[in-house]
């Protein structure tokens, strides 16, 4: 079916005529001649069949043509324009991706990684969001997602495995230096624990996995992300339960101190997830091939 459109180059003068309200305005602004631009003016109203400019001595005054006209084509131009620049940028395994991922797990584990991502393929371009509840892709504009949990919370969607999770209980060298040191699981009952709002249950779950009975609600302060609980355990404040991947540094450094050993958290793992829809997109496979061998090795 043949559509039905005006000039693209009579569209984009018309943006620029409406809203400097001028032809000779809009002619410096766009390389053109006076005469150019009010030929394509002229071209609009011709295939609109109505005025789009009432023209005066002193100017301009747009009609109500115009405003309806307005009101969506910078929209649709720049939709037009992202399109254009993510097929020329698909050459050589590039193009653009946008990708939604967890907080602590972009700010920890792939941006470090993001050089070598721009090494292996220069011409890809990441769009990258925060996303902290269970993440959707429906209206959400987003191409795939790095998400926490299990497979089946997203349906319609191919899944890969980036990583398993290894939780830690932590805290800082001062805090034990205040405080004696847990020998047991259930020592940790008596002191003060960080709570992550991301993971409400992570605590709970974890004295019911060494047994023990907590009857009450477990007191402690709570922060969004984990890279905050882990700066107030740092910092001395109490004792937080952390996956071990977002804390390897500050291990390694004993600004932050493993009271037990590490167990696996069998709540969920860490996925790269995408519509089956988006799967040929050339950015989402550059990118896929190259996450899941940084996976690999990490």
């Amino acid at each position: 079916m043949r559509r039905n459109f005006p000039s693209l180059s009579a569209l984009i003068a018309f943006e620029v005529v409406y809203r400097l309200q001028s032809i000779s305005a809009a002619a410096i602004e766009l390389s053109l001649t006076q005469s150019a631009v009010s030929k394509k003016m002229l071209a609009l109203e011709d295939f609109f069949q109505q005025p789009l400019f009432e023209r005066h001595s002193f100017g301009l005054n747009r009609t109500i043509a115009a405003e309806l006209l307005w009101a969506r084509l910078p929209r649709c131009l720049d939709e037009l324009e992202g399109v254009m620049l993510e097929v020329l940028a698909s050459r050589h395994g590039g193009g653009v991706l946008n990708l939604s991922v967890i907080p602590t797990f972009a700010t920890k584990w792939l941006m470090p990684r993001l050089p070598r991502l721009k090494d292996a393929y220069p011409d890809l371009t990441i769009n990258l969001s925060i996303q902290i509840d269970r993440f959707e892709f429906t209206g959400s504009g987003q191409d795939a997602g790095i998400v926490f949990g299990q497979p089946d919370l997203w349906p319609h969607c191919e899944h890969h495995l980036i990583a398993e999770e290894r939780q830690v209980v932590v805290c800082s060298p001062d805090f034990i230096k205040r405080n004696k040191r847990p020998k047991r699981p259930q020592d940790i009952a008596n002191f003060t624990l960080i709570h992550s709002t991301s993971r409400p249950y992570a605590w709970p779950h974890w004295f019911e996995n060494h047994d023990i009975a907590i009857t009450t609600d477990i007191p402690g302060p709570r922060f969004e992300l984990f890279s905050m609980a882990a700066e107030a355990a740092k910092a001395g404040i109490g004792v937080a339960l952390l996956p071990e991947m977002f804390v390897s540094d500050e291990l390694k450094r004993r600004s932050l101190i493993k009271l037990f050993p590490s167990e696996k958290q069998v709540d969920g793992a860490y996925y790269f997830v995408y519509p089956h829809r988006k799967a040929t997109i050339p950015g989402l496979i550059s990118f896929q091939h190259w996450l899941l061998a940084e996976a690999n090795i990490a």
